[in-house]
């Protein structure tokens, strides 16, 4: 049964009802029809995809497509298809419908972790860490329009969000173009509970938020510019550790290319400690001069 968002949490917009073994669905929604952010998909269609697997496995990659905008007014009904279970390893296929139509797909992997000696990561901390990067409503005191937006954006998405750099959005506005890189310290509000599955998901929700906007920089645009044509294509991350999403983590991220109407971007997922649990690609649409 679905429910109205009033109470929502992030904890239970990952809550699913199961159907059947390999069918699951979506238990909130709004009163009024809006597009569903992205990363609420892709999170509920990892939860689905791991309640199918047995408990000793744990995701280690997530590849989404988004093939149509949901409807936030709708829930949404997740099909799993158990592809192959292996010694090791696990594959699960989910079909994302909504309005009998197919809006989103994802190929998910699960592993038995191994433990072995042979261990290294590229890259580390390269920002302040979040206790030392101030509180949005200071370090946008001086501008409101963007404390404005950075506010709203969390109050709906469920987050807490700290900017150790000025954002793509913050310098843009400024009228000139900047490097394709931002950094963004985030954690899920709300109790999410000692599930790895669920950390997982709300890790794969938060990563969709502000990744591909990474590659507006050098052109100066952003995303809410009227005459842009913006919106994810697909989305990928790779698990290497598990981590908690309700403790500070780093999305630090680079646009890596931008033509013919898509945008790619990358970013690192680090704990607080500079350890690399994750990483991410998102390519996009990025189509200017559509209205």
């Amino acid at each position: 049964m679905s429910e109205h968002r009033n109470d929502r949490s992030i904890a239970s917009i990952l809550t699913l009802d199961q159907l059947d073994e390999l069918t699951f669905r979506s238990t909130l929604t709004t009163e009024r029809a809006t597009r569903t952010f992205g990363g609420e998909v892709a999170g509920q269609a990892v939860m689905a995809a791991g309640r199918t697997v047995s408990q000793d496995r744990v995701i280690h990659s997530a590849h989404c497509h988004f093939l149509r905008p949901g409807d936030s007014s709708e829930p949404v009904t997740y099909q799993v298809v158990g592809v192959r279970d292996g010694g090791s390893y696990s594959t699960r296929r989910v079909e994302a419908i909504q309005h009998g139509r197919l809006i989103f797909h994802l190929t998910a992997s699960f592993h038995v972790g191994d433990v072995t000696d042979m261990d290294h990561q590229a890259g580390s901390l390269r920002v302040a860490s979040p206790h030392e990067t101030p509180l949005p409503e200071v370090a946008f005191a001086d501008d409101e329009e963007m404390l404005a937006w950075i506010t709203a954006l969390a109050e709906d998405l469920l987050v807490d969000m700290r900017f150790p750099e000025s954002p793509t959005r913050a310098l843009v506005r400024m009228g000139r173009p900047t490097p394709a890189r931002q950094s963004l310290w985030l954690r899920a509000t709300g109790t999410l509970g000692d599930d790895p599955l669920t950390h997982a998901a709300a890790l794969t929700y938060c990563s969709d938020l502000l990744l591909l906007s990474t590659g507006l920089g050098p052109h100066a645009r952003n995303f809410t510019d009227g005459d842009l044509q913006f919106a994810t294509l697909d989305h990928t991350l790779w698990f290497h550790d598990a981590t908690r999403a309700d403790h500070w983590f780093l999305h630090d991220m680079e646009g890596l290319w931008t033509g013919r109407g898509r945008s790619l971007s990358r970013g690192s997922i680090f704990e607080q400690g500079g350890r690399l649990v994750a990483s991410t690609i998102q390519e996009g649409v990025i189509r200017p001069g559509v209205r």
